[in-house]
């Protein structure tokens, strides 16, 4: 493919139907917001095919808990009293969400919702439900356009001043709605996509994960380059999104080529959810790598892994997604793969995120969270610090403009990644790129056998690789 910046998409199974899912996105989006052809999705009423975004009940709101509950004592003592809340908060405070809660995508959606339901009940216990997330839900249907555009034009005529989002921004299709109707666009789940890219910054919508996958990338590199130094050879395999998006990852990583003083041996794009690579993979055995570097998600990097494995071949691969689901299907074939990314460190020091692991442990039969819980469990706590600061200046909790002040005022929020024995970790957002300057991932080997906790820690790093430090 040489050094063009063009990537090549012919060929490639299912390239056009998902660069045309990503145009339609964006277009149904726009036709929506201007009372178009789908005006009709604002209706609640059940119709065949006609009703693409559909609310998840009536939404969801926390049990109330005792003021001074164990839990808000305990969450005061470690991220402090939301003194301006405590004192003049609103109680039940009306937001939305748009998440993947039917589809291919909503083993995923359910993880965010729950983590976000998570988070909110913990808000309310930290503010003695004096901020009690009263949240609807709708359903993108795991990225089906005319939902994701249904689903930000009802959030928007309910006049909700925040809307937790994923699927960056779907994909576009949201975007219009946060700048028509002012809503605080936080996204968790897919953040603002490759930093710089098509995404971002776009007006309201703001990553709350790190660019993906750009932002992972710098610390593989950075890792690979000093453990390997005679592996020069590197392939990069992304999956077919759309030219802008893949483009901006491509042109990204040719960067880092030069940086790390390694070699482009080739870059291939892969088909979007499918099963079978054994074409891809005869096109990476071709190019006979050192290195592979996968920017694939979902199930794809599992049955990759399992072609690679079948057509025996031999070089070092890292990968930017590791899910429980998606880790038992790749089972051995995950053996001394490398993943670096924006990953829940369930053993990590810091006294929040010892609290969360515990705590959600204890509330949810014993299951370990996962980073998606995570994100966006802290972007719930994220919302609410920005509601601290606009009441701390005497602002408009209820207008998506003054999130946005608050946030350029003070773009620095608590996570559950990073931090040492005695400080919260963080999240840094960019006032500029709309995506974290600052937040802590991992970098780690998987063991393969198929238990997502089997790996092996070897780094931690942030935003272009600030930080590195093995361990």
């Amino acid at each position: 493919m040489g050094d063009s910046h063009k990537l090549d998409v012919s060929g490639v199974v299912g390239a056009q139907t998902r660069r045309r899912f990503v145009a339609r996105t964006a277009a149904a989006g726009s036709m929506v917001a201007a009372g178009g052809v789908l005006a009709a999705c604002g209706s609640s009423k059940k119709s065949s095919g006609s009703d693409v975004s559909s609310t998840v009940g009536s939404g969801s709101k926390p049990k109330p808990a005792a003021a001074g509950s164990a839990t808000g004592q305990e969450l005061q003592k470690i991220l402090g009293k939301p003194t301006n809340l405590l004192a003049k908060g609103p109680g039940t405070f009306k937001i939305a969400g748009q998440f993947a809660i039917s589809g291919a995508g909503s083993v995923y959606g359910l993880q965010q919702t729950a983590g976000f339901k998570y988070g909110a009940q913990h808000v309310a216990e930290w503010t003695n439900n004096k901020v009690q997330f009263d949240t609807k839900y709708y359903d993108n249907k795991s990225g089906v356009p005319q939902a994701e555009a249904a689903a930000g034009r009802q959030a928007g005529l309910s006049k909700v001043p925040v809307l937790i989002s994923s699927y960056i921004f779907g994909f576009g299709a949201i975007v219009p709605f946060a700048k028509q109707y002012k809503m605080f666009t936080p996204d968790p789940g897919g953040g603002a996509g490759p930093i710089p890219g098509p995404f971002a910054p776009q007006p309201y919508c703001y990553g709350f994960r790190a660019g993906y996958p750009t932002d992972c990338l710098d610390g593989i590199f950075k890792y690979l380059s000093e453990t390997f130094p005679s592996k020069k050879k590197y392939v990069l395999v992304q999956p077919v999104i759309a030219p802008p998006y893949n483009n901006a990852v491509s042109d990204y990583t040719k960067k880092l080529y030069s940086q790390y003083g390694v070699q482009k041996a080739g870059e291939l794009l892969a088909p979007l959810g499918a099963t079978d690579y054994s074409s891809t993979i005869q096109k990476v055995k071709q190019l006979n790598p050192d290195v592979v570097i996968w920017t694939t998600f979902g199930t794809d990097p599992a049955y990759q892994a399992k072609e690679m494995l079948r057509q025996g071949v031999k070089c070092i691969n890292a990968g930017v997604d590791h899910t429980s689901v998606v880790t038992k299907l790749a089972g051995a074939a995950w053996k001394d793969w490398y993943f670096g990314f924006d990953y829940l460190d369930v053993n990590g020091p810091s006294p929040w995120t010892k609290f969360f692991v515990e705590n959600w442990k204890k509330d949810h039969n014993g299951e370990t969270p996962n980073y998606y819980n995570a994100g966006d469990y802290i972007t719930a706590f994220a919302v609410a610090t920005l509601m601290e600061r606009i009441l701390a200046a005497g602002g408009d909790i209820n207008n998506g403009d003054d999130y946005v002040k608050a946030l350029e005022a003070d773009p620095s929020f608590p996570h559950v990644y990073g931090g040492t024995a005695t400080e919260v970790g963080k999240i840094v957002i960019d006032p500029k790129t709309h995506s974290p300057s600052a937040l802590t991932m991992q970098l780690f080997q998987d063991k393969g056998t198929g238990n997502v906790a089997d790996i092996t820690p070897l780094a931690t790093y942030g935003i272009k690789a600030a930080d590195f430090q093995k361990v």
